[in-house]
């Protein structure tokens, strides 16, 4: 007489004395959600839960496979475990990798082949999640285009786990250990991942996110499954059904639930990881029979494939496609992808991985994997040193044409002739007194040559300013002397981590300019002061002040508990971080304070606060300064392009007109209004920015000689200091000489 547990037995066999069409489907609902999620259906912005699903699948196989072996042969053979591994996963990946870069290299701009090529390299010795902590942490790193290897991680992190996890059941091979002993060392394994994992999340969600040790527990947990299966196939056969519809839920409601600001993986990925358990669990339930169906195994069949071919061509064809339909382009791209991931399979993955030589001797297997990751690193290498280079230099070949400048020797308003360097003008011009360009009064400061009152040599200035915004406007081919706008402002790189990080709570001395000089000036604010920091920094070392930068990343200026960007995690170290600032302040009075805001419909702000509670919160933000220094200037935000200047105009340098920022767009209509009545309300100064870098209509990305953004937002510095008489009339015209 076959019993009920018989029956599930035939249906849940070990994996090598059959297979599991179940499993197949559900690995083909987990790479499809991915593939919805990248192509940005915001029903599936939850869609990154399927990589969850992939771990504890492959936990649970591993286990399986280790506990047949042991069974069979008494121990675990570690080379042809690397063997099976090898001859799955790295014939594809390496195609995968010289595919893309191939591609990449017809279709992409130097600028953006280099790091792809850095990519492909982290890609090929599975530490991409590495380099994504690393760039994630690195808040310039992170304005740029999303990696095209940087589905990759998962990947890595499998690897990583790989080469732990036959040494670990080797030894317990050994060790004579059952299965349920193993299963509380699961257990404990489980609770010590997941614990990290939610305290971790908290902390620095980014690094758990990547991470093996926070993602350990899902393949353990997978694990587990295994350890108990003979104990699972005694439960009721009603219960089975109903864990196996709870389990696919777990795994499908976070996939439209959660999003990119939802705070992850934390306690949160429990639900898609033991949603996958408990659909393991239940073969032969309703919804194990549902996962069987043709399409969904058919998808699994080539998921490896599919998962590995998607983002790089989704990220490709919307780079070469540009300013197309993106949903368009994208699906066509993940549909040719699956394409390939079935001729990768039939033709690459199935025939090594049938190979008889790897399994009568596995130690080949593993020379091959040795191989073919050399033979990666070895082209990769080789494809960095020959790829074509960028004409286009980091700084423009020659010095930037300023803007027309006033003779201290001259007192007519006519204005000099161009010259090819900077010459200050702040001693020669009087001051009236004003705040945000409104004259106060009609007294002059002493001037001995009593030149052009400074308001009328603004408008000159600005008018000629313009006139070079207008031509760079109507650029359509990149001019071969245009510069890329320079290197990153060296508070990034000087050693002192003077723009303090996400984690930082206070800030290093970072002192610049004079160190000796009685007065003071402070930068206050986020990587968008950061960008002017060259041009401060200059006037401080002309000018004689000492120069205190107090800039972290993504820390808004506002006085507003928000979250960190792409979290639900509030912020505390930015608010601690403005905290210790003012207190710093306040304890060393200083004579000057620039304040540099950004945008306030970015999507955190827009989404959180209202104008009324952000205009709220950048006037307590002033008004906390104003106690602590004697002048406070408010710098205005720059617009956000709809692309990376950068990349675009190294990519599109025949149609920059693809590049420029339409001001509708990137300019909201009240943008200056709201931030000149917020320095209104506070009594300071106020610099205003969209003069600067836009006209009325265009907000270009190349002004005269410079790229005028290095990404989407932030200014360059050699743009940043082309603006320097500006600044310094803008400042005057304020009442501020910092002579």
């Amino acid at each position: 007489m076959r019993t009920r547990t018989t029956n599930r037995s035939e249906l849940w066999p070990d994996p090598g004395d059959g297979f599991r069409t179940d499993i197949e489907g559900l690995r083909g609902i987990s790479v499809l959600v991915v593939v919805l999620f990248h192509l940005e259906i915001s029903a599936f912005s939850g869609g990154f839960v399927g990589v969850d699903v992939f771990f504890v699948i492959s936990g649970y196989l591993l286990t399986s496979l280790f506990f047949k072996e042991i069974e069979r042969e008494k121990f675990i053979n570690v080379f042809a475990f690397f063997s099976r591994r090898v001859r799955r996963l790295l014939p594809a990946s390496v195609l995968t990798v010289f595919g893309t870069v191939l591609i990449g290299w017809l279709v992409l701009s130097p600028f953006a082949l280099e790091e792809l090529i850095k990519d492909a390299f982290a890609a090929s010795t599975y530490s991409m999640n590495f380099r994504l902590v690393h760039q994630a942490t690195d808040y310039l790193g992170s304005q740029s285009s999303p990696s095209i290897f940087q589905h990759y991680w998962s990947l890595a992190v499998e690897e990583q786990f790989y080469l732990i996890w036959p040494f670990v059941f080797a030894g317990l091979a050994k060790l004579k250990i059952s299965r349920e002993q193993i299963g509380i060392l699961m257990g404990i394994l489980i609770a010590i991942s997941f614990g990290i994992s939610v305290i971790q999340t908290e902390q620095n969600e980014i690094w758990a996110f990547f991470m093996l040790p926070t993602r350990a527990w899902e393949m353990a947990l997978g694990a587990l499954i295994a350890c108990y299966k003979d104990q699972i196939l005694l439960l009721n056969e009603k219960l089975i059904e109903i864990l196996g519809f709870i389990g696919l839920a777990s795994i499908l409601i976070p996939c439209v639930l959660y999003d990119g600001f939802t705070l992850y993986p934390s306690w949160r990925a429990a639900f898609p990881v033991i949603g996958t358990a408990l659909i393991i669990s239940c073969a032969g339930s309703t919804i194990s029979k549902v996962l069987s169906f043709k399409v969904l195994t058919s998808i699994g069949k080539y998921s490896y494939g599919w998962y590995l071919w998607h983002w790089p061509l989704i990220c490709l064809a919307k780079r070469y496609y540009f300013q197309q339909n993106d949903l368009l382009v994208s699906s066509i791209a993940a549909m040719i992808a699956f394409f390939m991931a079935v001729i990768s399979y039939k033709v690459i993955e199935k025939p090594i991985r049938e190979l008889k030589v790897f399994s009568t001797r596995p130690q080949k297997g593993v020379v091959l994997g040795i191989l073919l990751t050399g033979l990666s690193v070895l082209v990769l290498w080789v494809a960095f040193y020959t790829r074509p280079i960028s004409t286009i230099q980091l700084s423009s070949s020659q010095s930037e044409i300023p803007i027309s400048e006033v003779s201290s020797n001259d007192s007519s308003e006519e204005i000099s002739e161009p010259s090819t360097a900077s010459e200050d003008l702040t001693n020669s011009v009087p001051v009236p007194n004003t705040v945000n360009g409104q004259s106060e009064s009609d007294q002059e400061i002493e001037n001995p040559t009593n030149v052009t009152p400074v308001p009328d040599i603004m408008n000159q200035y600005l008018q000629e300013h313009q006139e070079r915004l207008a031509a760079g406007a109507e650029l359509q081919v990149l001019p071969d002397y245009v510069g890329l706008g320079g290197a990153d402002p060296k508070v990034y790189s000087d050693g002192q981590g003077c723009h303090v990080l996400v984690a930082g709570r206070t800030s290093p001395l970072c002192e610049y300019g004079d160190a000796s000089a009685n007065r003071t000036m402070v930068l206050f604010g986020d990587s968008h002061a950061a960008s002017w920091f060259p041009l401060f920094d200059e006037f401080s070392r002309e000018k004689g002040w000492r120069l205190l930068s107090r800039t972290k990343s993504s820390c808004f200026v506002e006085d507003l508990r928000f979250p960190l960007y792409g979290t639900d995690l509030e912020y505390a170290e930015c608010f601690d971080w403005k905290n210790w600032v003012v207190n710093e302040l306040q304890e060393n009075p200083v004579d000057l304070i620039i304040v540099v805001t950004k945008r306030k419909d970015v999507e955190i702000l827009r989404d959180q606060f209202s104008v009324e509670e952000w205009q709220s919160g950048l006037v307590s933000t002033l008004n906390s300064f104003r106690s602590v220094s004697s002048e406070v200037v408010l710098v205005g935000a720059t617009p956000l392009l709809n692309n990376h200047a950068r990349e675009c105009i190294t990519s599109y340098s025949n149609n920059l007109d693809s590049c420029h920022g339409k001001f509708e767009n990137v300019v909201p209509s009240d943008y200056q209004a709201l931030e000149i009545q917020s320095a209104d309300d506070a009594q300071v100064k106020y610099l205003p920015t969209i003069d600067l870098v836009c006209t009325d209509v265009i907000c270009p990305v190349v002004v005269g000689n410079n790229v005028v953004y290095r990404d989407r937002q932030h200014l360059t510095k050699d743009f940043v200091l082309e603006l320097k008489n500006l600044i310094s009339m803008s400042l005057l015209n304020a009442g501020i000489n910092l002579d």
